[in-house]
């Protein structure tokens, strides 16, 4: 029995500053503090948020399905091979993907469509003249190898479409970030330089609908370290006007530490000789303050520690994969798990030795599809070990992985049981419904709380119905009834209990419950 003197709020206090997740189940009573406002959004558990206290209960990154390549980029008459840097995007129930590639018109930009987003054409589009013809995929010709494509929201239907792509000049009048419009996708009008420094690689930009303001995500600088390269944030009211940024601009012409706020970089965690290429981060739109980000990390080799490669002057090569990043707010970013959100393939697959991500992702159904680039070689195509390159034919080509709908992050409880207990949380939806996997073997039940850990009337562990099975949307159901509407605007706490389950998902949704 604890002293009478401790109150069992601070027992539970206590128990919420150990960061493991897992020990001795946390008292009945709930911790102080203002309730979250959930209104009637999905939630995900890419963090600790929803985590007040757990027993035996694990957050687990779970790596996406690889499909296979869906699109070769260098397959046409036309085309030399692809660029790496791509972009895909779901507009008017059509799958888009505008992808750099090395072509026989200089280094372009070209595009691709799908329906189901495994099965992409290359549509003729008669813009761009390559050997006396203009039945090809490009839009645009030459110097838009890292271009990047947005659909924007709030714009004016001429300009709905953006493009944004390098000029690499060490002529500062020349150098930096120049902006073009569309109102169809495909035929765009340049609208002038928007950053006067280039990033070196593709950027990301986006209408941020939490804050109401666009955010470019691009490459940084920090010349002289292992570690040169990171992910900044820019904030902007107009991305077709100057973008804010300090001081002055470098020699070079690239962004630096010194211009830019850096929101993720390698850390003591990584291999002192790593840095991030490329970021593919966006706000997930399936779900509540959920930003999600899919680095490329780097791992490069030197001739002191791979003396038994073989180096060429002027190249930089290393390995490469990606892993997973989330944020809240898109400012403060963490990576929960440093093993590769997609891997490298095996020495005789076409993805070995080097996977780099790419921006956006589609959803059909209940699944996710996002796309990698590879080659097969090392970056700046080395080659690994002169046997491995002769095994396999080498491939410039782009990549599929399916993820499960919310599933990149899950609470994952023990075989043998485990609970959890969110904070106090403030809902206007009129139903429970979780995106849940429990096994065969497993289960799950909800109990509704009030501020002193007790059931609340209808609502407790013994009212729920198990839950089992596999499910992206089910509701929670006391004695046959969803409802729970009375609890609007009342500050409740969820308390789950489950055997060998994973939960990636909850939301008070409206509307009708889901069979």
């Amino acid at each position: 029995m604890p002293p009478a003197d401790v109150s069992r709020r601070d027992l539970l206090a206590a128990a919420l500053a150990v960061p493991c997740i897992g020990g001795a189940e946390a008292p009945a009573s709930r911790p102080a503090g203002p309730p979250i406002s959930i209104t009637d959004r999905k939630q995900l558990f890419i963090d600790r948020r929803f985590i007040a206290a757990a027993d035996q209960v694990t957050l687990t990154m779970n790596p996406p399905q690889k499909l296979g390549i869906v699109l070769d980029s260098a397959n046409e008459p036309w085309e030399l091979g692809p660029g790496g840097f791509f972009r895909v995007i779901e507009d008017g129930g059509k799958c888009k993907i505008y992808y750099g590639a090395f072509t026989r018109a200089g280094q372009s930009l070209a595009y691709a469509e799908s329906d189901d987003g495994i099965h992409w054409t290359k549509p003729p589009l008669g813009i761009v003249e390559v050997d006396g013809s203009k039945a090809n995929n490009l839009i645009v010709a030459d110097n838009a190898i890292d271009a990047t494509i947005m659909v924007d929201p709030h714009a004016q239907p001429e300009r709905r479409y953006k493009l944004f792509r390098s000029r690499v000049s060490r002529d500062k009048a020349v150098a930096g970030v120049y902006a073009s419009i569309s109102a169809d996708g495909l035929h765009f009008t340049e609208a002038g330089r928007v950053f006067p420094m280039w990033p070196e690689t593709g950027l990301i930009t986006d209408w941020d609908t939490r804050i109401g303001r666009y955010v470019v995500y691009t490459r940084v600088l920090a010349l002289g370290s292992e570690s040169q390269r990171r992910v900044a944030r820019i904030e902007t009211d107009d991305l077709l006007k100057p973008w804010p940024y300090r001081g002055a601009v470098p020699e070079a012409c690239c962004p630096s530490v010194d211009n830019l706020d850096t929101v993720l970089a390698a850390d003591a965690q990584d291999d002192p000789f790593s840095d991030l290429y490329t970021n593919a981060a966006c706000l997930y739109p399936h779900a509540q303050d959920a930003y999600l980000m899919f680095p490329t990390t780097f791992r490069h080799f030197g001739p002191r520690r791979q003396p038994w490669f073989r180096f060429e002057p002027g190249n930089e090569y290393g390995l490469m994969d990606v892993q997973l990043s989330a944020s809240r707010d898109g400012v403060r970013w963490s990576r929960p798990d440093r093993r590769p959100y997609v891997g490298m393939g095996l020495p005789d697959e076409w993805d070995r030795w080097l996977v780099m991500m790419g921006s956006g992702m589609v959803r059909r159904g209940s699944a996710l599809f996002q796309y990698y680039w590879s080659t097969g070689r090392t970056h700046d195509s080395g080659i690994l070990r002169p046997e491995y390159d002769k095994s396999i034919p080498l491939r410039n080509a782009i990549g599929a992985v399916r993820q499960r709908l919310d599933g990149f992050i899950s609470a994952d409880f023990a075989c043998a049981g485990g609970s959890l207990t969110t904070p106090p949380l403030l809902f206007t939806g009129t139903h429970l419904r979780l995106n849940i996997d429990t096994g065969a073997m497993g289960s799950a039940f909800v109990e509704l709380h009030d501020a002193d850990g007790r059931a609340l009337p209808g609502f407790a562990r013994a009212d729920c119905e198990e839950i089992g099975g596999n499910f992206i949307d089910t509701p929670v159901r006391w004695r046959g009834k969803t409802e729970t509407s009375a609890l609007r605007g009342k500050p409740v706490w969820l308390h789950i209990t489950a055997r060998g389950a994973k939960l990636y998902a909850f939301q008070f949704a409206g509307g009708d419950v889901p069979a």
